[in-house]
């Protein structure tokens, strides 16, 4: 919970620090919801449940810097998903990453982005035949990395349609993936 608040409040640092270079038009500010369906594989058995993510990234424009980005994101669940009576739920997420983007890229232009960073992913088992011992809570956090395309909804209009997929966690025992559809607003 601490490190989540340590790099909530370094992202937020970041963009307080960024207003001045955003009112010369240096960075692009944009805000994002998705459905993420989650892909969790453990013990052999395959997890989905799905989530609600937002995102909000600050990204350069121009200089040296331009096409490089830096992108928060936090998720809550939607639903949870069983297997063999074991229940798993993601109970939070939150992330952070390093975008990439091509940077003469055009509004009107598919959008690819490279993310590299770092995310949390909180689970909890539900395992009802263990009784008082049935759930389980554990959080897993490591290197995340992924991909991000950005399509314009409608010409002329900031909306862009927003299809991500992220490797938020892996071991020799457990991987999480998410694959999401959303809408992104570019201010």
């Amino acid at each position: 919970m601490c490190k989540r608040l340590l790099l909530i409040n370094g992202l937020l640092g970041a963009l307080a620090c960024s207003h001045a270079m955003a009112e010369q038009d240096l960075i692009a500010f944009s805000a994002s919801a998705q459905a993420v369906y989650t892909k969790i594989k453990a013990s052999g058995e395959s997890f989905s449940p799905s989530l609600l993510q937002l995102k909000g990234e600050a990204a350069f424009t121009d200089g040296l810097m331009d096409g490089i980005g830096l992108q928060a994101l936090i998720a809550a669940p939607m639903s949870d998903a069983k297997e063999n009576n074991l229940t798993m739920d993601v109970k939070q997420q939150s992330g952070i990453y390093i975008t990439l983007t091509n940077p003469d890229t055009q509004p009107e232009d598919l959008k690819v982005s490279v993310l590299l960073g770092y995310a949390s992913t909180e689970l909890e088992t539900n395992l009802p035949i263990l009784g008082n011992l049935a759930n389980n809570k554990d959080t897993f956090s490591d290197f995340s990395y992924g991909v991000s395309l950005q399509d314009r909804i409608m010409r002329n209009k900031n909306f862009y349609w927003t299809l991500d997929y992220l490797r938020y966690y892996k071991d020799d025992h457990l991987t999480i993936d998410g694959f999401g559809l959303g809408v992104t607003y570019a201010f």
